[in-house]
């Protein structure tokens, strides 16, 4: 297969500041760094001279934490006008702010698709009840999982039981040795994981992310759509306007091209 020409999917980085501080944060983003300034007309610059063809149907926002940037409501509701649907990934910490998470929940029903909530054990306290507001908001909720060692796996096997019938997907991701990840002796027990998901009743609304893919062929059994990593997506990041293949490929020396 080849990718596609236009992608139709773009994750756009709106920020690298983040108040969670995870210690595998494969983005390295840190608290005390300033948000990306004139973010609005980045995204004009970037997406609005697209013709239809060129123009994804979807972007996720992610950074960072994308919620905190000051300019993030004006940001789904730009990408909405470009004919765009904006979804985007939380830690769920804006959640400690009734009147943050108020306004956030306001717009999100007005301008996204859907919700991707970040389950990382050390910020439990926040994510959980960001879920349950999403929820029972009635907006689209994903949740998403780190996998590397048999505990996560295991962990995962709890949060599936006790969300299965509350979100649309939970949405898998190996662990992955970038930006502060270099530190952590992690590997990722893929038989352990996909012994484990042999023990579920119902795996239809399970997700796996591009790194996923080697190990998704080997397994044909479980019967999910497999597409060559990054075939219909890009990644942009609106800082300095660099493209990339995904996330992943962080090295600016891989830099696609620049806007």
């Amino acid at each position: 297969m080849t990718e596609l020409k236009y992608p139709e999917f773009y994750d756009v980085k709106v920020t690298n500041v983040c108040e969670g501080c995870c210690p595998g944060c494969y983005q390295d983003s840190i608290p005390n760094e300033d948000h990306y300034p004139n973010i609005i007309d980045s995204i004009n610059s970037f997406f609005k001279p697209m013709d239809e063809n060129q123009r994804p149907f979807q972007v996720a926002l992610g950074g960072g934490e994308p919620t905190s940037h000051p300019d993030f409501h004006e940001v789904l509701k730009t990408f909405t006008d470009l004919g765009i649907v904006p979804n985007y990934t939380t830690n769920g910490m804006i959640c400690i702010d009734q009147k943050k998470t108020d306004d956030l929940i306001t717009v999100t029903k007005q301008y996204c698709g859907g919700v991707a909530v970040s389950t990382h054990p050390h910020l439990e306290k926040y994510w959980r009840p960001m879920t349950d507001i999403l929820v029972n908001a009635g907006i689209s909720t994903n949740l998403h999982v780190i996998i590397s060692g048999k505990e996560t796996v295991d962990r995962f096997i709890e949060l599936y039981n006790e969300y299965k019938d509350k979100i649309k997907y939970f949405v898998l991701l190996p662990f992955e040795r970038m930006g502060r990840g270099v530190n952590i002796n992690e590997t990722v027990d893929y038989e352990y994981l996909f012994d484990m998901l042999k023990t579920l009743p119902d795996i239809s609304n399970i997700s796996y992310g591009a790194n996923f893919y080697e190990e998704l062929k080997k397994r044909p059994y479980l019967d999910v759509n497999l597409y060559e990593p990054e075939m219909f997506s890009k990644y942009v990041d609106l800082k300095d306007m660099t493209v990339h293949k995904s996330s992943f490929q962080l090295d600016y020396t891989k830099k696609m091209y620049i806007i």
